[in-house]
Formats: structure tokens, sequence, C-alpha cells
């Protein structure tokens, strides 16, 4: 049942000695309830009360004692000190001073405060109201959309498994006419040389036979007719059987083929021109990374501190240290937490909202690097070095390690240094390699994708924030395959060296290097669906 405001009302009676009928007003002097056939004689025993509709009464101020004075009601506000006060602290202090009758402002913000839960009453519920059934339709339209697209999944699935079918008949087809082909020809050298051997054998039964009676004139002529028999021996020859060569099976090719799914963002947020929208700035001229904290502070650090700021440059809370170097040593969780790593001591810590620091991974041998917590599912990335060798291990949100990624499907080393590393919206993990002066990305389960090495527009690439260049001093936009789509900020845009790079919920570009000052551009335009 839906809830009923409080605006409604039962019988009200008058309030006026014996009488009982019901209350059409209400006078604000005297606060008392009066019925029609009273309000001309309330009016003349009182002159100057204020009579008004029932519906529009003032409410009688509640008694409050005054601190000070504690035999006297607050019942005065004092305009310039904005303090509700009793007449003998006015009388006392305050004579000078503009005041209001007290139970008028109360009786005011008791209006204001109406007025808004008459518009909720009115607007916001009802409004909230129509979401729900529009999140009702819109529930039941995807439900029949993604019913829709398992539908076309499942057709090209028997579409293409028709054709796998196809191919395979037209092989076994070819393998038939190849094996007649071989088997016959077996069939021929066999008979051959089985009528070989029974020449032989009947030559040497005609030599046998004759040996009794030969005569030894006629024995040479015999022996010469046995040599050349020996000649005749069939030919032997190998079956050459065919090559089968297994294509590469291409999970990405295939997909291709089959299907894609993937979340459409193009609707949403297109391309616009670069504008710096804000500049922070910071204590520190050697910035190395920035994680921001949604939704109005941001982490910044160098090499001796990492510090909390608000946006209006206002320092919360500093966390010191002398280990980091300029990578991505910091991260922010869902939940608003900030990791940062400890390559000296190989421990990863979390920082929760009260600033106690604790310790979270221990990660033994490898030193840990770059940090990164994944949106998506909440996982934590972290970069590992041990001996110049590198890779990156997946913890779950609570530490417990998931998965290493170090190897291609070649067994070799992916990376030669892994500087930062973030995620796209794919679940791709993606890595600047300044060593390799490459961005390289793998997938979620650590499957090679794709590397980016710079623009043809631009030389000795080496980057180090993700998509970043500090050779060029400019920030590379790329397209979640790694293709190239605009230099986003020229060297004249960008703040000197720039490394330091984070996207905050605003979709908001923030970019940090060897200066104070850090930039915030806004390069999307939200689009209607």
């Amino acid at each position: 049942m839906d809830q009923v405001p409080d605006t409604a009302q039962h019988f009200i009676e008058c309030d006026t000695g014996l009488c009982r009928n019901f209350s059409v007003f209400y006078c604000n002097t005297c606060h008392q309830r009066i019925c029609d056939e009273c309000k001309q004689r309330h009016l003349e025993q009182n002159s100057g009360h204020e009579i008004v509709f029932y519906q529009e009464r003032k409410r009688k101020l509640p008694s409050e004692k005054c601190r000070i004075h504690p035999t006297q009601d607050i019942s005065v506000y004092c305009k310039v000190c904005q303090d509700p006060l009793c007449s003998t602290c006015f009388a006392q202090h305050y004579r000078n001073h503009d005041i209001s009758d007290l139970e008028t402002i109360y009786n005011d913000m008791l209006q204001q405060c109406q007025k808004q839960i008459t518009d909720i009453w009115k607007t916001d519920i009802p409004e909230a109201k129509n979401n729900i059934e529009s999140i009702g339709k819109k529930r039941e339209n995807a439900k029949r959309e993604i019913a829709t697209f398992r539908f076309s999944m499942k057709n090209r699935a028997d579409e293409l498994k028709e054709v796998v079918d196809n191919i395979l008949a037209d092989n076994n087809k070819k393998l038939d006419e190849i094996e007649n082909s071989i088997l016959t020809e077996m069939m021929e050298q066999k008979k051959e040389t089985e009528d070989y051997i029974k020449y032989l054998e009947k030559m040497i039964a005609d030599y046998e036979s004759k040996m009794s009676s030969i005569k030894h004139t006629e024995l040479m002529k015999f022996q010469l007719d046995i040599s050349l028999a020996t000649l005749k021996m069939p030919s032997k020859s190998e079956a050459k059987l065919p090559i089968l060569t297994l294509g590469t099976l291409n999970k990405q090719e295939i997909a291709k083929q089959f299907c894609e799914i993937e979340l459409d963002l193009s609707e949403r947020f297109k391309l616009s021109s670069v504008t710096k929208v804000s500049e922070k700035t910071i204590q520190t001229e050697l910035l190395s990374h920035l994680s921001h904290l949604p939704p109005n502070k941001f982490w910044s650090s160098d090499l001796m501190n990492i510090i909390q700021y608000d946006m209006e440059e206002n320092i919360f809370h500093k966390i010191y240290i002398t280990f980091l170097n300029f990578q991505g040593n910091h991260t922010v969780t869902t939940e608003g937490e900030l990791l940062y790593t400890d390559n000296n001591r190989q421990i990863v810590y979390r920082v929760t909202s009260d600033m106690s620091i604790n310790k979270f991974i221990e990660t033994e041998s490898w030193e840990p690097g770059a940090i990164f917590s994944s949106p998506i599912n909440g996982h934590i990335l972290v970069v590992m070095e041990r001996n110049l060798v590198y890779k990156i291990t997946r913890y779950s949100r609570e530490g417990r390690k998931l998965q290493d990624i170090r190897r291609d499907d070649k067994g070799q080393n992916i990376y030669q240094s892994i500087d930062y590393i973030t995620e796209n919206i794919n679940g791709d993990i993606c890595t600047s390699d300044s060593n390799a002066n490459k961005v390289v990305v793998v997938t979620a389960s650590g499957e090679y994708r794709f590397s980016y090495s710079g623009h043809q527009s631009h030389h000795g690439f080496r980057p180090y924030g993700i998509c970043t260049d500090v050779h060029t001093f400019s920030v590379h936009l790329l397209d979640i395959n790694g293709q190239f789509l605009s230099i986003l900020l020229t060297p004249q845009q960008c703040p000197p060296r720039p490394r330091a790079l984070c996207v905050d919920d605003q979709h908001n570009l923030w970019v940090g290097g060897r200066s104070s000052t850090v930039s915030v551009y806004k390069y999307l335009q939200k689009t209607e669906k």
C-alpha cells in the first residue's frame, strides 16, 4: 500500500469554548482552531489576531529554554549572529542587532520542508515509480534482445558446422581417390611380382629336370638363360602418401567468423576536441603516478611521498616512503582503498579509509612494481621483477594468487620491462615496456594480443604512463585493438615530460609530469543512445 502523506486530516474540532463544530480557520496569534461560527466572535474579543484557513496555519513554536537564562523561552532570532535567543539575552547583549520573530523563522522553514515533501510526493516519487516501470520494460526488452543474440549465435554456429562438415566431406572424397589410386598401384606391383616368382619357379623346375641328362655342350646355353632371367625383377616403388597439414586454430579469427560480443560504447561517447578543464597544483615537481579516488579526491606520488588531495588541492593524508621509483606503484580499489607496493620489502600494502596501513600481499622472492585494481572484477594485477625477468601476477580482491603471466605460446618471455599497468574495458591487460619501446597488450588469460610501437609521425617512442611518449612529450590514443586513433595531446598541450596518467569517473584525462602541475582534459562527448 502506498504511504499517505501527512497532509491528510481527520475531523478537526473547534477549540473555542464548548463548540465542537468542524474547524475551517485557525488563529495564528493564539494558536486556536476556530469554526466559521466562532470566527467573528473571536475577532471581536481579540482585536488584531491573525485568522487564516486551517491549511495555511502557522505551527506553534516548540518550547525550548535558554541555556544562559533557564527560566526564559527562546523566542527571537538574531539575523546578524544567526542565533536563536531569549528576550533577556537580546536585551543584555544584542540590543543593536536586527532580529526576527523565531516563530516566523520556524514556520518559514517548516513551509520550505513541507514544500519539498509535497514536491517529492508529486514529482520525485511518481518519477521514481515511472523509472521502475521503465526499468521493467527495459529489462524485458534486454532479455528479448539477448535471446535474439543467442538465437543468432546458434544459427551462425550451425552455419559454421555445416561449412566444416562440407570441408570434411570434400577432404574425405579426395582421400578416397588418393587411397584407391595407391591401392590399385600396389595390387599391380603385387601381380607383377607374383608372375616373376612363377617364372623363376618354372625355370628352376626345368633346370632340375634337365640336369640329369643335359649334355655339357648345352649347359653353357642353359646357364646363360638363367642369368638373363634374373634381370627381369619387377621394380619396387614406394607409395606416395598425401601430406596432411593442419591449419592453425586462431581463436580471434574464428570469433570474427562466428560473432563478437562487446559493450557498445560508441553510442554513448564520441571523440571531441581536447579541452583543458582544470589544473591542479601539487607539492612535487617529480610526479610519477596518479590514482583517482571518486568522487572528489586523488592520490599522487613521487620518490618520497604518496599524498591524497581534494579537488581544491588541500592535502588530506600523506604517506612517507623512500622506495618508489618512476612507476605506477599505487592504485585505488572499487572500495576506495589505496594499494601500494614496496619492492624493498616484497610487500603490497593496503591503506583503509581510516588511513590504517596493513600488509596485504607478500610477494616472496619477487619484487613488486606497478599495480592496478580492476573495476571489472576487483582482481589485483601486480608487476613482478626478479633478476631482470618480468611477469604479471593476478590476485583476487582478498589477496589470493590466481594467475601468472610471463611467457607467450612459444615459451618466450613477453616483457623486457614493465613500468605501468592498466586494463581496458575488454579485460585486456595493457602495459608500457620502456626497454622494448612499446605498449604490450595481452588478454585476461595471458594470450598475446598486440603491441604498439608508436605512430609513424613520431620517432624515439618510449612509453611510460600508458600511451604516453616521454620523448616526443605527447599522449597517443588507441582503440581496443591497438589501432592508432590520434595524437590526443600535442607537445604544446602536455605538461613537461608527461608520465602520470589516469582517468576519473567523469571520463576526464589527468596528465602530470616533471612539474608541480596536473592538467585535466576533456576529450569525450556524451551522446544519447
